[in-house]
């Protein structure tokens, strides 16, 4: 049995989650559960009062669901959002009435194009919801379109390739939990390779994991547990649990941020700039929305502000997020990249390897700014949520007696939290950058001295992310 790069414990030894994970009603359930509210979102956004902050579609999604998602399910439950996510769901239940367990679709089928098997798609579509965030926090119809647009272009791809392969490639949420799922402490993997690798002939298993089963399909995402070693692309569908002939599946419960220390952790760059292009962006919404210059807000809402704000501004708003994004934050990594491999006086070393393995530290940091951008969010706009409970549509209705609350901003605790977010992100990810790099150089002091670009790049982003809290 080979050696566990970290410490686990699977929580199906416990037979309660092990019920849990073999009920096969309990993912419709969720999935419809998580439904229902957002198709709540569409109607409120059509046809409620446009004012965001009274409206249910805006305070529901950017308030509430993202909130929950960067401070509690992402962090403590990686990927389970997907387990409920409504946004394929319609997709799915029409692969499953014409697709059998074993894999095989009587849809069109088609093959997912081989230059499109990695996320590079996936981070210009995040980039592109990004550049809207400022139309999307404040326009409840722009909200309902983006989620309408969402749920029908995953059922279209849906029909024409068999799979979540919009889960996978296209998914822009998922880019971001996938992301960061690689920190949380759940993780899905087979508990012993040994036995993954039996012929058939010698009491192994066909595979049924990725092919599907009489018991379950065929894994929707195109994992393979047996060669698991990270959660970026395990959507946690629990479809292997059910399937697996031998019980070989395990659902761990390992330390925070063990997967991006593990040596079999496999870096690619397409994940190295997803990783860059979100550490940056909580920066710039940051900048946005609590930055002393309120026109770079005014130029970023076109539809909002159309009566002051031409297109020109909002071009260049565009262009400065753009620019930011793929640009400033890559650049100086790939900078101080170079610095590291000039410092550490080691010419062997590639700077396009260090460029790539180092991006995977920053994902504790990333994950942090996020953390602590949302909870200003839910601190700054809390009081917003029981006057939309009270009153959805912003139609003049008093359900719960608190459609008329005032705004009461809790901002006391915010520059504690903030600093409190941040240096926790700092330490992960120098802890994470060190172990990545003393792999990477033969000597300590050349791990130690090609660490000093990187940390001085890494504390650089958190002061100023914090400047504007503090």
């Amino acid at each position: 049995m080979k050696k566990q790069p970290y410490r686990r414990r699977d929580l199906l030894e416990y037979k309660f989650f092990k019920r849990i994970i073999l009920n096969r009603n309990i993912q419709p359930l969720a999935q419809l559960l998580s439904f229902l509210p957002f198709i709540f979102v569409v109607v409120t956004g059509t046809i409620g009062l446009s004012l965001g902050a009274k409206n249910f579609s805006v305070v529901f999604t950017w308030i509430l669901w993202s909130v929950l998602l960067a401070l509690i399910l992402i962090p403590f439950l990686g990927r389970t959002w997907c387990f409920m996510c409504p946004i394929v769901w319609p997709g799915e239940l029409i692969q499953r009435k014409l697709w059998s367990r074993f894999g095989t679709s009587r849809l069109l089928n088609m093959r997912w194009p081989r230059v499109l098997n990695n996320v590079w798609l996936q981070n210009f579509l995040f980039i592109g919801f990004a550049i809207w965030m400022v139309v999307l926090v404040t326009q409840p119809f722009v909200t309902a379109v983006s989620v309408v647009v969402l749920i029908s272009s995953a059922t279209v791809i849906s029909i024409f390739f068999p799979r979540r392969r919009f889960c996978r490639h296209l998914c822009p949420p998922g880019l971001f939990i996938g992301l960061y799922s690689s920190f949380s402490p759940i993780e899905v993997r087979v508990k012993d390779q040994d036995v993954c690798l039996k012929p058939q002939s010698e009491g192994g298993c066909s595979k049924e994991c990725y092919v599907g089963s009489e018991k379950g399909y065929g894994c929707p995402w195109y994992e393979f547990p047996q060669n698991m070693v990270s959660s970026f692309d395990c959507g946690l569908c629990t479809e292997c649990y059910k399937t697996c002939p031998l019980d070989n599946i395990a659902l761990n419960v390992r330390p925070f941020g063990a997967e991006l220390e593990s040596e079999d952790l496999k870096r690619k760059p397409d994940e190295a700039w997803r990783s860059l292009i979100l550490l940056s962006l909580p920066v710039i919404y940051t900048a946005v929305l609590f930055g002393p210059w309120s026109w770079i807000k005014n130029w970023g809402d076109l539809l909002l502000y159309s009566t002051s704000v031409g297109l020109l501004q909002h071009l260049f708003y565009v262009l400065l997020v753009i620019d930011i994004s793929l640009g400033v934050f890559p650049g100086l990594h790939l900078l101080t990249s170079a610095s590291s491999k000039l410092l550490s006086g080691v010419k062997d070393i590639s700077t396009k390897q260090l460029f790539v393995d180092y991006a995977y530290a920053y994902i504790p940091l990333g994950l942090m700014l996020w953390a602590g951008f949302n909870f200003s969010l839910i601190m700054m706009e809390w009081s917003y949520i029981p006057v939309v409970v009270s009153d959805p549509f912003g139609a003049g209705w008093n359900l719960l007696g608190t459609t008329h609350l005032p705004w009461m901003p809790i901002s006391l605790p915010i520059p504690i939290a903030e600093i409190a977010f941040v240096l926790l992100g700092v330490v992960l990810s120098l802890k994470v950058g060190y172990t990545t790099l003393s792999r990477t150089f033969p000597e300590k002091m050349q791990a130690v001295r090609a660490l000093i670009p990187f940390a001085v790049f890494t504390v650089g982003i958190a002061i100023v992310f914090l400047w504007f809290y503090v």
